[in-house]
Formats: structure tokens, sequence, C-alpha cells
């Protein structure tokens, strides 16, 4: 095990989030940019037309900057904040498709060296050999997307790997091909963007720019319409029955589909657009139409990551990082069993025996309130916010990932009898596993509970009276 991070003021779980999008965007668009740039290459050759040529040395620019470099930072992120939020997770990953990342690592140099020498031999080298570039490029790209795919697929549903912890079981497992085909033909929405935007960038009398703006729409939406079918059709079927509840729980709140929903409708009438109109396309549009993409596919990956919930893997390891289902077959046992007849203060790393505590300093009153606290971290931070360190106040408003405090409260457990009785029922819900602890631990637990929700409805108070104050000062004028 290893020490709970639980963020600096964004929960630790958003930081992944927010890196992760931005790179999914950049990445995807460097392989669906590798294709849509093959396809006008190929017309620029059999048709030859060299005004064609223009936008693909923009779109390769723009492709190092944006993607290559910006992106590859994000890929960068993802490792550090994953390692951080969660490093037992990642380590399960590692430890178990090594070979597959190491390979996916050599891909990734095929399509970093790839751009760079498609970028810079345009016009310096006869026109067949660039093109066979492109093929280049366009395949390594798709080499990796297939082995990450793979590594996404295996968190959400192990398959047989449950049983055989063969790493080829998990790889390939049920929704891999779903959901390589359905990244492909997002890619292209993503694509028909990109093309956009770049093709705003040109000289408005310059007669490629329509063409290209048309081309653009017309592959986006295609890619958007079957993308859309593949996750209804073929992606969400292949789920574990476990994941779909979890889709349609109070896991994922409702404005998420909203958000998703609202995000499709916008970029298939920004694409469309695009396609019926190329002329009247603008830069502005462009970048609002990536804006959208942006906040659409945060929703749908923060959905697919927590359809997985409450585990970090599927079936096998928890979002705590504890080991609840054996792996017979890899000789690994389950760590839960364990802790609930011993407990876990003192039977962890960084969750000390409760006599090794000094409260001396500290915010806690009690003793039972500090040792609460290193078991409630240790359980539920991956998943909620539990104490002010993720809390971002704007005056009365408070940011924070599902606070545990709120949720109380607004289920009515508000006192040490009830709060006990739920935390104790959690493991009924389908996006939560039982609490692991004693029964001492449990009554820990409890009180440091009681002390979030005495600040809960302190803070709470606090912004009544000053709304009151408020209106009545306003009343006074």
């Amino acid at each position: 095990m290893y020490p709970v991070w639980e963020g600096i003021k964004v929960h630790s779980a958003m930081y992944v989030a927010i890196i992760a999008v931005f790179h999914v965007v950049a990445s995807h668009l460097t392989v669906g940019a590798a294709w849509f740039n093959l396809y006008v290459e190929r017309r620029a050759v059999e048709e030859d037309r060299e005004e064609l040529y223009e936008y693909l040395k923009k779109s390769a620019l723009g492709l190092q900057v944006f993607a290559y470099v910006f992106g590859a930072m994000a890929g960068v992120g993802i490792w550090q904040s994953t390692t951080a939020a969660n490093p037992r997770g990642i380590s399960g990953l590692i430890h178990n498709f090594v070979m597959f990342w190491g390979s996916e690592w050599y891909m990734f140099m095929i399509d970093v060296l790839g751009i760079i020498v498609y970028y810079y031999t345009l016009g310096r080298v006869d026109r067949g050999t660039h093109l066979r570039l492109a093929w280049i490029l366009a395949l390594g790209g798709t080499g990796t997307l297939s082995l990450i795919v793979g590594i996404l697929g295996f968190k959400v549903s192990p398959g047989q790997w449950l049983d055989t912890g063969d790493p080829l079981d998990g790889f390939f497992n049920p929704t891999f091909w779903p959901q390589f085909f359905l990244r492909i033909f997002l890619m292209l929405a993503i694509t028909g963007a990109w093309g956009i935007l770049i093709a705003s960038r040109m000289k408005k009398g310059f007669f490629a720019r329509a063409a290209v703006t048309k081309w653009s729409g017309v592959i986006g939406l295609c890619g958007l319409a079957v993308s859309m079918l593949i996750t209804r059709y073929w992606y969400y079927p292949n789920l574990p029955d476990a994941a779909r509840e979890v889709i349609h729980s109070k896991a994922v709140p409702s404005i998420t589909f909203d958000i998703i929903f609202g995000a499709i409708v916008l970029v298939a009438l920004g694409l469309l657009f695009a396609a019926a109109s190329p002329g009247r396309q603008t830069t502005i549009g462009a970048v609002a139409l990536f804006g959208v993409l942006f906040a659409g596919l945060f929703g749908a990956e923060r959905t697919r990551e927590i359809s997985r919930k409450p585990d970090i893997i599927a079936g096998y390891m928890s979002s705590n990082g504890l080991v609840f289902d054996g792996l017979p077959a890899r000789g690994i046992a389950d760590e839960e069993t364990a802790l609930l007849e011993r407990g876990m203060s003192g039977n962890l790393p960084f969750v000390p025996a409760i006599a090794d505590i000094d409260i001396s300093g500290s915010e806690f009153a009690t003793l039972e309130e500090a040792a609460g606290h290193n078991l409630v971290v240790q359980q539920c931070a991956s998943c909620h916010s539990v104490s002010d360190q993720t809390v971002i106040a704007i005056g009365d408003l408070r940011l924070e990932l599902r606070s545990q405090s709120r949720i109380l409260i607004e289920r009515g457990a508000t006192t040490p009898e009830v709060v006990k009785a739920y935390i104790t029922g959690i493991g009924n819900l389908p996006y939560m596993h039982p609490i692991v602890a004693s029964d001492e631990e449990i009554e820990m637990m409890v009180a440091y509970l009681m002390k979030m929700l005495d600040e809960q409805q302190d803070v709470t108070t606090a912004a009544a009276g000053g709304a009151a104050a408020a209106g009545a000062t306003d009343g006074h004028r």
C-alpha cells in the first residue's frame, strides 16, 4: 500500500480527469488527422492538386505543436497524476501489461519521429515517397491506439483474466473490439473539427479552403454518427452488468448525460454547418466547436471511468487499492478478509496503529477522531472529498467532489447511530464496497464523520446567516 493523496483544492480524481481528457483529444487527433491527411494527400497526388499541400503543411505544423508537444506533455501528466492518485492501481496495470505498454511506447516513437519527418520532407522529396510516409504515420498511430485500448477496456471488463490471470485474456477483453472501433470513428469527428480549424486559418480567397472545410464536415459527421451507433449497439451491450447498473445509478450525476447529449447535438450541428456552408466557416466557430467537443468527451470519459466503480480494476481491486477478490492463477490472495479480522490500523502501511497517533497540535479533539480520519481517508478518499483539503471555497460556494458530509446530510444521516447504520450498510449500493474495518474502527470512523458533519453544518449556518443579513440590508435600503 501507498500513502493516499487526496488532492490540493481539486480532488485527485479531477486532476486525472482534466489531464486525461485533454490527452484524449490530442492523442485521438494524432491518429484521426494522420488518416485524414493521408486522404487529402492521396487526392493531391492523384488529381495533381498542388494547392492541397498548403493545407497539409498547416495541419502537420499544428499537430506537432498541439498534439505532439502539449498532448505528449499531458501523457506524462497522466502518469504523474495517476501514480499520485492511485499508485496501486497503476502498479497493477504495469505489472500485468508491461510488455504491452513497452510496445505502445515504441509505436509512439514512430508517431513522434514520423510527424517530424512528415512535416520537414513536405516539398523536399517526391510525392510517392511522401505518401508512403503518410501511410507509416497513420498506421503507427493506429498501432498506439490498439495497444492502449486493450488496457483501458481491461479496467472496466477484465473478462476471463479474473479466472486465468493471463494478460492476453485481459487485453482482448469483452469491450476491446467495440471500444477500438468506437474510438476510430470518434477520432474522425475530432479530426473533422481539426480540419475545419486549420482550413479556417487559410486565406479566404484560397480555393482549397472551402473544399477541405466541406470534406472535414462530412467526414466528421460520418464519424460521429457511426461512433454513436457503436456505443449504443455494440459497446454498451458488452459492458458487464455491474457497469451498466452503475451508469444508471446516482454515481453518475444526471447533468453528466445532459452535457454529453448536448455536446453531441452541438458538434453535429457545427459539422453540418461546415459541410453545408464551408465558405462561411470562421476560426472562432471552429475553436468553439473544439470547446464543445472537450466538454462532451469529459462527460463521456468520466462516465466510462465511473462505470467500473467501486473498483480501480473491476472484480479484482477496489478504488482504495485493496484486493477484494483473490487471483489464484497468479498466486494472489484477497486482502480484505484478513483486514476485517485484524482491523486496518497498524496492519497497513500509512494507517498507523492507534497507540502511535499523536494529536497534540492537531485539529482533532480526540484520539478517536484522528484514527477515524486516517481510516476514512484510506477507505473513501479515492472517490469522495473527505476533508477541506479538496474543497475550493468561493464565498458561500463550496466546490468539492461527492462530499461525504453533504451526502450524509442529504440522506438524513446526522446522528452517530444513523451514520453508523449508513456506513455499515453501504455495501448494498451497486457502486460501493462494504467498509473494511473492525467494530472499534467503525466507531472511530463515525467519530470523524460526525466532526465533518458539525463543520459542514457550521458552514451552512454561516452561509444562511450571511444571506439573511444581505436580505435585511437590501430591505433596509
